[in-house]
Protein backbone atom coordinates (compact mmCIF):
# COMPACT_ATOMS: atom_id res chain seq x y z
CA UNK A 1 0.00 0.00 0.00
CA UNK A 2 2.77 2.42 0.74
CA UNK A 3 4.52 1.59 -1.92
CA UNK A 4 1.05 2.41 -4.24
CA UNK A 5 0.81 5.94 -2.37
CA UNK A 6 4.62 6.97 -3.65
CA UNK A 7 3.94 5.71 -7.38
CA UNK A 8 0.37 7.92 -7.72
CA UNK A 9 2.58 11.03 -5.75
CA UNK A 10 5.43 10.36 -8.23
CA UNK A 11 3.05 10.48 -11.09
CA UNK A 12 1.06 13.65 -9.88
CA UNK A 13 4.62 15.30 -9.94
CA UNK A 14 5.57 14.48 -13.28
CA UNK A 15 2.21 15.55 -14.45
CA UNK A 16 2.97 18.93 -13.02
CA UNK A 17 6.50 19.52 -14.14
CA UNK A 18 5.36 18.36 -17.81
CA UNK A 19 2.05 20.90 -17.35
CA UNK A 20 4.19 24.05 -16.19
CA UNK A 21 6.63 23.18 -18.63
CA UNK A 22 4.47 23.48 -21.73
CA UNK A 23 2.34 26.49 -20.38
CA UNK A 24 5.87 28.22 -19.81
CA UNK A 25 7.10 27.40 -23.49
CA UNK A 26 3.93 28.12 -25.13
CA UNK A 27 3.95 31.87 -23.49
CA UNK A 28 7.36 33.00 -24.24
CA UNK A 29 6.29 31.80 -27.99
CA UNK A 30 3.66 34.14 -28.34
CA UNK A 31 5.01 36.62 -27.08
CA UNK A 32 7.79 36.80 -29.68
CA UNK A 33 5.68 37.00 -32.32
CA UNK A 34 5.99 40.36 -34.03
CA UNK A 35 2.31 41.62 -34.41
CA UNK A 36 1.50 44.68 -37.67
CA UNK A 37 0.96 47.51 -35.71
CA UNK A 38 -2.38 49.69 -36.12
CA UNK A 39 -1.84 53.78 -36.91
CA UNK A 40 -2.76 56.14 -34.29
CA UNK A 41 -3.60 59.84 -35.69
CA UNK A 42 -2.29 62.66 -33.46
CA UNK A 43 -5.42 65.02 -33.66
CA UNK A 44 -5.08 68.49 -32.43
CA UNK A 45 -8.28 70.07 -30.48
CA UNK A 46 -7.63 73.40 -30.46
CA UNK A 47 -8.81 76.28 -32.89
CA UNK A 48 -5.72 78.37 -32.04
CA UNK A 49 -3.46 75.37 -33.44
CA UNK A 50 -2.98 75.15 -37.08
CA UNK A 51 -0.61 72.02 -37.48
CA UNK A 52 -2.38 69.16 -39.54
CA UNK A 53 -3.22 66.03 -37.78
CA UNK A 54 -0.03 63.62 -38.05
CA UNK A 55 0.32 59.62 -37.40
CA UNK A 56 2.94 57.99 -35.16
CA UNK A 57 3.61 54.45 -35.38
CA UNK A 58 3.99 51.55 -32.56
CA UNK A 59 6.81 49.91 -34.92
CA UNK A 60 7.72 51.73 -37.70
CA UNK A 61 9.81 48.43 -39.15
CA UNK A 62 6.75 46.39 -39.61
CA UNK A 63 4.10 47.08 -42.56
CA UNK A 64 1.54 44.29 -43.17
CA UNK A 65 -0.80 44.49 -46.10
CA UNK A 66 -3.54 42.42 -46.01
CA UNK A 67 -4.86 43.77 -49.29
CA UNK A 68 -4.03 42.10 -52.36
CA UNK A 69 -1.21 44.18 -53.74
CA UNK A 70 -0.15 44.51 -57.51
CA UNK A 71 3.60 43.47 -58.74
CA UNK A 72 4.28 47.65 -59.11
CA UNK A 73 3.15 48.81 -55.71
CA UNK A 74 4.92 49.63 -52.40
CA UNK A 75 3.17 50.42 -48.86
CA UNK A 76 4.09 53.75 -46.98
CA UNK A 77 1.39 52.97 -44.33
CA UNK A 78 -1.27 51.11 -43.29
CA UNK A 79 -4.41 52.14 -41.08
CA UNK A 80 -6.77 49.24 -39.62
CA UNK A 81 -10.54 50.50 -39.10
CA UNK A 82 -14.10 49.13 -39.64
CA UNK A 83 -14.62 51.62 -42.38
CA UNK A 84 -18.30 50.31 -43.69
CA UNK A 85 -19.61 49.83 -40.18
CA UNK A 86 -20.26 45.80 -40.30
CA UNK A 87 -18.32 45.00 -37.43
CA UNK A 88 -15.17 43.83 -38.66
CA UNK A 89 -11.79 45.75 -39.18
CA UNK A 90 -10.74 46.53 -42.74
CA UNK A 91 -7.94 47.93 -44.18
CA UNK A 92 -6.77 51.49 -45.73
CA UNK A 93 -3.46 51.34 -46.96
CA UNK A 94 -1.45 54.27 -48.53
CA UNK A 95 0.82 52.88 -51.14
CA UNK A 96 3.22 54.32 -54.21
CA UNK A 97 2.71 53.04 -57.52
CA UNK A 98 5.43 52.84 -60.69
CA UNK A 99 2.31 53.89 -63.01
CA UNK A 100 1.71 57.60 -61.20
CA UNK A 101 3.77 59.56 -58.94
CA UNK A 102 1.06 60.30 -56.69
CA UNK A 103 0.29 58.38 -53.36
CA UNK A 104 -2.77 56.20 -53.94
CA UNK A 105 -4.96 54.65 -50.95
CA UNK A 106 -6.11 51.04 -51.35
CA UNK A 107 -9.44 50.37 -49.68
CA UNK A 108 -9.91 46.49 -48.40
CA UNK A 109 -13.19 45.62 -46.72
CA UNK A 110 -13.11 42.29 -44.88
CA UNK A 111 -15.35 39.50 -46.00
CA UNK A 112 -16.30 37.30 -43.17
CA UNK A 113 -17.59 34.71 -45.88
CA UNK A 114 -14.14 34.06 -47.03
CA UNK A 115 -11.81 35.31 -44.24
CA UNK A 116 -9.97 38.03 -46.78
CA UNK A 117 -9.69 41.32 -47.79
CA UNK A 118 -11.25 42.74 -50.60
CA UNK A 119 -9.18 45.05 -52.63
CA UNK A 120 -12.52 47.12 -52.87
CA UNK A 121 -11.54 50.78 -54.05
CA UNK A 122 -8.54 52.72 -55.44
CA UNK A 123 -8.26 56.01 -54.67
CA UNK A 124 -5.52 58.54 -56.24
CA UNK A 125 -4.53 61.69 -54.44
CA UNK A 126 -2.98 64.86 -55.64
CA UNK A 127 0.23 64.68 -53.47
CA UNK A 128 3.93 63.20 -54.33
CA UNK A 129 5.39 63.84 -51.54
CA UNK A 130 4.90 61.07 -48.28
CA UNK A 131 6.40 63.71 -45.77
CA UNK A 132 3.82 65.78 -46.43
CA UNK A 133 1.10 63.10 -46.30
CA UNK A 134 -1.17 62.33 -43.68
CA UNK A 135 -4.77 60.69 -43.59
CA UNK A 136 -7.06 58.93 -41.28
CA UNK A 137 -10.59 57.67 -40.61
CA UNK A 138 -13.05 59.69 -37.72
CA UNK A 139 -17.13 60.09 -37.42
CA UNK A 140 -16.44 63.81 -38.60
CA UNK A 141 -20.09 64.20 -38.65
CA UNK A 142 -21.37 62.64 -35.97
CA UNK A 143 -23.65 60.34 -37.81
CA UNK A 144 -21.52 57.35 -36.19
CA UNK A 145 -20.03 56.91 -39.63
CA UNK A 146 -16.03 56.60 -40.30
CA UNK A 147 -14.82 59.42 -43.12
CA UNK A 148 -11.53 58.69 -45.24
CA UNK A 149 -9.39 61.84 -44.73
CA UNK A 150 -6.49 62.71 -46.50
CA UNK A 151 -4.15 66.46 -46.84
CA UNK A 152 -0.74 66.64 -47.98
CA UNK A 153 1.03 69.50 -50.38
CA UNK A 154 0.38 69.29 -53.71
CA UNK A 155 2.81 69.89 -56.31
CA UNK A 156 1.78 73.74 -56.70
CA UNK A 157 2.46 73.95 -52.98
CA UNK A 158 -0.88 74.63 -52.08
CA UNK A 159 -2.87 72.64 -49.48
CA UNK A 160 -5.33 69.76 -50.02
CA UNK A 161 -7.87 68.13 -47.67
CA UNK A 162 -10.16 65.89 -48.85
CA UNK A 163 -13.35 64.05 -46.90
CA UNK A 164 -15.11 60.61 -48.00
CA UNK A 165 -17.91 58.59 -46.75
CA UNK A 166 -18.20 55.47 -47.41
CA UNK A 167 -21.36 54.37 -49.31
CA UNK A 168 -22.52 50.70 -49.76
CA UNK A 169 -25.47 49.35 -51.57
CA UNK A 170 -25.65 45.74 -51.38
CA UNK A 171 -22.47 44.75 -53.35
CA UNK A 172 -22.00 48.27 -54.68
CA UNK A 173 -19.17 50.57 -53.25
CA UNK A 174 -18.44 53.49 -53.68
CA UNK A 175 -16.72 56.31 -51.72
CA UNK A 176 -18.63 59.85 -51.60
CA UNK A 177 -16.53 62.93 -51.13
CA UNK A 178 -18.51 65.52 -48.83
CA UNK A 179 -15.65 68.04 -48.31
CA UNK A 180 -13.12 69.18 -51.43
CA UNK A 181 -10.86 71.82 -49.74
CA UNK A 182 -7.62 73.85 -51.47
CA UNK A 183 -5.48 76.35 -50.13
CA UNK A 184 -2.52 78.58 -50.41
CA UNK A 185 -2.75 78.44 -46.03
CA UNK A 186 -3.96 76.08 -43.69
CA UNK A 187 -6.41 73.88 -43.53
CA UNK A 188 -7.28 71.76 -40.42
CA UNK A 189 -10.32 70.03 -38.28
CA UNK A 190 -11.36 71.38 -35.21
CA UNK A 191 -12.44 68.26 -32.62
CA UNK A 192 -14.71 69.29 -30.34
CA UNK A 193 -16.72 67.36 -27.27
CA UNK A 194 -19.49 65.53 -27.76
CA UNK A 195 -22.62 64.30 -25.02
CA UNK A 196 -22.25 61.20 -23.29
CA UNK A 197 -25.61 60.35 -25.12
CA UNK A 198 -23.10 60.22 -28.46
CA UNK A 199 -21.53 56.92 -27.05
CA UNK A 200 -24.05 55.24 -24.79
CA UNK A 201 -27.17 56.11 -26.63
CA UNK A 202 -25.97 56.32 -30.03
CA UNK A 203 -27.60 59.51 -30.44
CA UNK A 204 -26.37 61.44 -33.37
CA UNK A 205 -23.30 64.08 -32.13
CA UNK A 206 -21.83 67.39 -32.82
CA UNK A 207 -19.94 67.49 -36.29
CA UNK A 208 -16.59 69.30 -36.43
CA UNK A 209 -16.21 71.71 -38.23
CA UNK A 210 -13.38 72.87 -40.88
CA UNK A 211 -11.40 75.78 -40.90
CA UNK A 212 -9.66 77.43 -43.98
CA UNK A 213 -7.30 80.03 -43.99
CA UNK A 214 -6.23 81.17 -47.20
CA UNK A 215 -4.39 84.90 -48.38
CA UNK A 216 -6.98 88.03 -49.22
CA UNK A 217 -6.00 89.21 -52.62
CA UNK A 218 -9.18 91.69 -53.09
CA UNK A 219 -6.95 94.53 -52.21
CA UNK A 220 -3.93 93.47 -54.24
CA UNK A 221 -1.38 90.85 -54.19
CA UNK A 222 0.95 92.66 -52.24
CA UNK A 223 -1.26 92.35 -49.15
CA UNK A 224 -0.96 89.77 -45.80
CA UNK A 225 -4.66 90.09 -45.50
CA UNK A 226 -5.99 86.12 -45.00
CA UNK A 227 -9.75 85.16 -44.88
CA UNK A 228 -10.90 82.64 -42.36
CA UNK A 229 -13.33 80.74 -43.67
CA UNK A 230 -15.55 78.20 -41.73
CA UNK A 231 -17.24 74.98 -43.57
CA UNK A 232 -19.95 72.72 -41.59
CA UNK A 233 -21.80 69.58 -42.18
CA UNK A 234 -25.05 69.95 -43.77
CA UNK A 235 -27.06 67.07 -43.31
CA UNK A 236 -29.67 67.87 -45.68
CA UNK A 237 -27.47 68.45 -48.67
CA UNK A 238 -24.64 66.25 -47.29
CA UNK A 239 -21.82 68.16 -47.75
CA UNK A 240 -19.76 70.35 -46.21
CA UNK A 241 -20.95 74.01 -46.81
CA UNK A 242 -19.05 77.65 -46.09
CA UNK A 243 -21.23 78.94 -43.09
CA UNK A 244 -18.53 81.77 -41.92
CA UNK A 245 -15.58 84.32 -43.23
CA UNK A 246 -13.64 86.63 -41.62
CA UNK A 247 -11.25 88.90 -42.38
CA UNK A 248 -7.93 88.61 -40.77
CA UNK A 249 -5.85 92.34 -41.34
CA UNK A 250 -1.94 92.31 -41.60
CA UNK A 251 -1.49 94.27 -38.83
CA UNK A 252 -3.56 91.66 -36.62
CA UNK A 253 -1.50 88.74 -38.16
CA UNK A 254 2.09 90.69 -37.89
CA UNK A 255 0.91 91.63 -34.53
CA UNK A 256 0.26 88.03 -33.76
CA UNK A 257 3.33 86.28 -35.36
CA UNK A 258 5.90 89.03 -33.75
CA UNK A 259 4.80 88.32 -30.30
CA UNK A 260 5.23 84.67 -30.86
CA UNK A 261 8.34 85.23 -31.78
CA UNK A 262 9.46 87.75 -28.87
CA UNK A 263 8.60 85.17 -26.50
CA UNK A 264 10.86 85.57 -24.29
CA UNK A 265 13.24 82.24 -25.06
CA UNK A 266 16.03 81.87 -27.07
CA UNK A 267 14.66 78.61 -28.71
CA UNK A 268 11.55 80.65 -30.68
CA UNK A 269 13.97 83.05 -31.72
CA UNK A 270 16.29 80.96 -32.93
CA UNK A 271 14.37 78.96 -34.53
CA UNK A 272 12.66 82.03 -36.11
CA UNK A 273 16.47 82.72 -37.63
CA UNK A 274 16.89 79.30 -38.71
CA UNK A 275 17.11 79.46 -42.80
CA UNK A 276 17.84 81.67 -45.23
CA UNK A 277 17.99 85.20 -45.19
CA UNK A 278 19.16 87.52 -48.69
CA UNK A 279 19.61 91.11 -48.19
CA UNK A 280 17.15 93.61 -49.86
CA UNK A 281 18.54 96.07 -52.72
CA UNK A 282 20.96 93.04 -53.91
CA UNK A 283 21.49 93.18 -57.36
CA UNK A 284 22.30 90.41 -60.09
CA UNK A 285 26.33 91.67 -59.38
CA UNK A 286 25.86 91.90 -55.82
CA UNK A 287 23.90 89.17 -53.93
CA UNK A 288 24.18 88.82 -50.57
CA UNK A 289 22.60 86.39 -48.27
CA UNK A 290 22.73 84.45 -44.75
CA UNK A 291 22.16 80.57 -43.74
CA UNK A 292 21.40 80.57 -39.93
CA UNK A 293 21.48 76.84 -39.53
CA UNK A 294 21.55 76.28 -35.41
CA UNK A 295 21.64 72.48 -35.83
CA UNK A 296 25.21 72.64 -37.10
CA UNK A 297 25.82 75.74 -35.07
CA UNK A 298 27.21 77.63 -38.01
CA UNK A 299 26.25 80.61 -39.77
CA UNK A 300 26.82 81.09 -43.56
CA UNK A 301 27.50 84.60 -45.33
CA UNK A 302 27.35 84.29 -49.10
CA UNK A 303 27.39 85.87 -52.25
CA UNK A 304 27.53 85.11 -55.64
CA UNK A 305 31.00 83.55 -56.09
CA UNK A 306 32.25 82.96 -51.82
CA UNK A 307 30.88 82.04 -48.80
CA UNK A 308 32.50 82.63 -44.85
CA UNK A 309 31.69 79.78 -42.57
CA UNK A 310 31.14 80.81 -39.05
CA UNK A 311 30.84 78.73 -36.17
CA UNK A 312 28.11 79.44 -33.81
CA UNK A 313 29.30 80.41 -30.27
CA UNK A 314 26.57 82.30 -27.96
CA UNK A 315 23.79 84.09 -28.19
CA UNK A 316 22.21 86.44 -26.01
CA UNK A 317 18.48 87.95 -25.88
CA UNK A 318 17.73 91.24 -25.75
CA UNK A 319 14.75 93.82 -26.06
CA UNK A 320 13.88 93.22 -29.36
CA UNK A 321 16.51 91.00 -30.97
CA UNK A 322 19.83 89.06 -29.83
CA UNK A 323 23.69 89.44 -29.89
CA UNK A 324 25.33 86.08 -31.92
CA UNK A 325 29.32 85.54 -30.99
CA UNK A 326 30.22 83.57 -33.92
CA UNK A 327 33.70 82.38 -34.99
CA UNK A 328 35.58 82.01 -38.63
CA UNK A 329 35.91 78.40 -39.00
CA UNK A 330 39.25 78.73 -41.10
CA UNK A 331 40.91 81.21 -39.07
CA UNK A 332 40.20 80.90 -35.36
CA UNK A 333 41.05 84.70 -34.03
CA UNK A 334 38.33 85.58 -36.11
CA UNK A 335 35.64 86.81 -34.34
CA UNK A 336 32.53 88.14 -35.42
CA UNK A 337 29.92 89.99 -33.24
CA UNK A 338 26.33 90.08 -35.07
CA UNK A 339 23.58 92.83 -33.61
CA UNK A 340 20.26 91.24 -34.75
CA UNK A 341 16.80 93.67 -34.28
CA UNK A 342 13.91 92.51 -35.44
CA UNK A 343 12.01 94.79 -37.74
CA UNK A 344 9.07 92.61 -38.73
CA UNK A 345 8.07 89.33 -39.05
CA UNK A 346 10.13 88.32 -41.82
CA UNK A 347 12.40 91.24 -41.81
CA UNK A 348 15.60 91.72 -39.45
CA UNK A 349 18.19 94.33 -39.45
CA UNK A 350 21.77 93.13 -39.02
CA UNK A 351 24.88 95.11 -38.04
CA UNK A 352 28.58 93.04 -37.83
CA UNK A 353 31.59 94.07 -36.23
CA UNK A 354 35.01 91.91 -36.21
CA UNK A 355 37.42 91.75 -33.26
CA UNK A 356 40.78 91.25 -35.23
CA UNK A 357 42.18 94.66 -33.46
CA UNK A 358 41.92 96.29 -37.25
CA UNK A 359 39.68 98.16 -39.67
CA UNK A 360 37.49 95.72 -41.78
CA UNK A 361 35.87 97.36 -44.22
CA UNK A 362 33.95 94.14 -45.72
CA UNK A 363 32.21 93.91 -42.44
CA UNK A 364 30.11 96.55 -43.20
CA UNK A 365 28.91 95.08 -46.71
CA UNK A 366 26.96 93.04 -44.65
CA UNK A 367 24.98 95.10 -42.83
CA UNK A 368 21.69 96.34 -43.70
CA UNK A 369 18.04 94.74 -43.70
CA UNK A 370 17.43 90.95 -44.53
CA UNK A 371 14.53 89.51 -45.72
CA UNK A 372 13.45 85.82 -44.83
CA UNK A 373 13.49 83.74 -48.26
CA UNK A 374 9.93 81.50 -48.69
CA UNK A 375 8.89 79.56 -51.25
CA UNK A 376 6.34 82.47 -52.03
CA UNK A 377 9.32 85.01 -52.27
CA UNK A 378 11.36 82.90 -55.07
CA UNK A 379 9.00 80.73 -57.47
CA UNK A 380 5.70 81.79 -58.16
CA UNK A 381 3.31 80.02 -61.05
CA UNK A 382 3.85 80.41 -64.50
CA UNK A 383 1.37 83.14 -65.98
CA UNK A 384 -1.67 81.85 -67.86
CA UNK A 385 -1.83 84.66 -70.14
CA UNK A 386 0.97 82.71 -73.06
CA UNK A 387 2.14 79.12 -73.46
CA UNK A 388 4.32 77.96 -71.15
CA UNK A 389 7.23 76.01 -71.70
CA UNK A 390 5.39 72.57 -71.25
CA UNK A 391 2.69 73.67 -73.57
CA UNK A 392 4.99 73.84 -75.93
CA UNK A 393 7.22 70.88 -75.52
CA UNK A 394 4.23 68.57 -75.11
CA UNK A 395 2.59 70.11 -78.59
CA UNK A 396 5.11 68.42 -80.51
CA UNK A 397 5.23 64.52 -80.61
CA UNK A 398 8.40 63.40 -80.43
CA UNK A 399 11.93 65.29 -79.51
CA UNK A 400 15.84 64.97 -80.16
CA UNK A 401 18.79 65.90 -78.80
CA UNK A 402 22.13 66.81 -79.96
CA UNK A 403 23.59 63.40 -79.38
CA UNK A 404 20.43 61.67 -80.74
CA UNK A 405 18.18 60.66 -77.65
CA UNK A 406 14.73 61.08 -78.27
CA UNK A 407 12.13 62.38 -75.82
CA UNK A 408 8.90 62.78 -75.21
CA UNK A 409 6.65 65.18 -73.15
CA UNK A 410 2.91 64.39 -72.54
CA UNK A 411 0.75 65.08 -69.20
CA UNK A 412 3.16 66.77 -67.28
CA UNK A 413 5.87 64.30 -67.88
CA UNK A 414 8.94 62.73 -70.17
CA UNK A 415 10.31 59.64 -71.19
CA UNK A 416 13.61 59.51 -72.44
CA UNK A 417 14.76 55.82 -73.10
CA UNK A 418 13.76 53.68 -70.48
CA UNK A 419 14.01 56.98 -67.81
CA UNK A 420 10.28 58.68 -66.99
CA UNK A 421 9.75 62.08 -64.67
CA UNK A 422 8.01 65.21 -63.99
CA UNK A 423 7.95 68.40 -65.65
CA UNK A 424 7.36 71.78 -63.94
CA UNK A 425 7.33 75.14 -65.42
CA UNK A 426 7.43 78.06 -62.77
CA UNK A 427 8.66 81.62 -62.70
CA UNK A 428 11.66 83.44 -60.73
CA UNK A 429 11.37 87.34 -61.30
CA UNK A 430 11.70 87.74 -65.06
CA UNK A 431 13.19 84.13 -65.87
CA UNK A 432 10.82 81.40 -66.74
CA UNK A 433 12.73 77.99 -65.17
CA UNK A 434 11.84 74.68 -66.22
CA UNK A 435 12.16 71.78 -63.72
CA UNK A 436 12.81 68.29 -64.78
CA UNK A 437 12.52 65.59 -61.97
CA UNK A 438 13.27 61.52 -62.97
CA UNK A 439 10.62 59.18 -60.75
CA UNK A 440 13.50 57.14 -59.83
CA UNK A 441 15.81 59.37 -58.57
CA UNK A 442 18.47 59.94 -61.64
CA UNK A 443 18.72 63.39 -62.54
CA UNK A 444 17.80 64.79 -66.02
CA UNK A 445 20.95 64.91 -68.38
CA UNK A 446 22.58 65.44 -65.11
CA UNK A 447 20.85 68.07 -63.82
CA UNK A 448 16.93 69.28 -63.09
CA UNK A 449 16.75 73.10 -63.64
CA UNK A 450 16.71 74.89 -66.98
CA UNK A 451 16.58 78.00 -68.16
CA UNK A 452 15.37 78.48 -72.19
CA UNK A 453 15.81 79.71 -75.87
CA UNK A 454 12.91 79.29 -78.17
CA UNK A 455 13.93 79.63 -81.93
CA UNK A 456 10.93 79.55 -83.97
CA UNK A 457 10.06 79.46 -87.83
CA UNK A 458 8.02 81.94 -90.28
CA UNK A 459 4.64 80.49 -88.67
CA UNK A 460 5.97 80.83 -85.11
CA UNK A 461 6.46 77.00 -84.65
CA UNK A 462 9.67 75.88 -82.65
CA UNK A 463 12.86 74.65 -84.51
CA UNK A 464 15.12 74.63 -82.10
CA UNK A 465 14.95 74.89 -77.95
CA UNK A 466 18.18 75.12 -75.83
CA UNK A 467 17.84 74.24 -72.36
CA UNK A 468 20.61 75.92 -70.09
CA UNK A 469 21.22 74.37 -66.65
CA UNK A 470 21.13 77.09 -64.08
CA UNK A 471 21.04 77.33 -60.29
CA UNK A 472 18.06 79.46 -58.81
CA UNK A 473 18.90 81.92 -55.92
CA UNK A 474 16.65 83.99 -53.93
CA UNK A 475 16.41 87.13 -56.04
CA UNK A 476 17.97 85.52 -59.88
CA UNK A 477 19.32 82.66 -61.32
CA UNK A 478 22.47 81.61 -61.62
CA UNK A 479 24.75 79.70 -65.02
CA UNK A 480 26.35 76.13 -64.08
CA UNK A 481 28.87 74.74 -65.58
CA UNK A 482 26.69 72.41 -67.05
CA UNK A 483 27.09 72.14 -71.21
CA UNK A 484 23.13 73.49 -72.46
CA UNK A 485 20.91 70.57 -74.43
CA UNK A 486 19.39 71.12 -77.77
CA UNK A 487 15.51 69.85 -78.59
CA UNK A 488 14.70 69.55 -81.95
CA UNK A 489 11.30 68.37 -82.96
CA UNK A 490 11.08 65.09 -85.06
CA UNK A 491 9.53 65.61 -88.17
CA UNK A 492 6.80 62.96 -89.08
CA UNK A 493 7.90 60.85 -92.16
CA UNK A 494 5.41 60.15 -95.04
Amino acid sequence: MKRLVLLIFGAVAIGLAIFFFTNKTSTKTETSVTRARTVVPISDTSLANDTPSTMIYEDDSVLVSLIPLQSDETVLNTLSVDFDGDGYDDQINAVKKSTTPYIVLLVGLYNPFRSQYDRTEELITEIMQPQTFTYTCMDITGTHQNALIYSGVAEDTSSIMKIYLPQKNGTEFNLKIIGDFCSDGTIFIQQMDRYDSYETQRATGTSFPVWVYSSDNSRGNDTLDQLQTMYSWNPQQKQYVKTSENRITETRIATKEIQRIQDGTVETFVNHLDGLWYKIGSTANDIRYLFFNSEDNEIIFQTDDSQEVYNWVTNTLRRNGMYISAVNSSIANLTRRIDISLSSADEIKIRNQDDVQMTISESNLWDGQYKKQTSKTVLQTQPKTSPSIIDILEKQEEWQTEKGIKLTFAKGSYTMNNQKGRTTSISCGSYSILQIDGLAGEPFYNHDTYTFDIEKDSSGEPTLITLIPVTVTPVTVVATSFSPIQLKPVLKTE
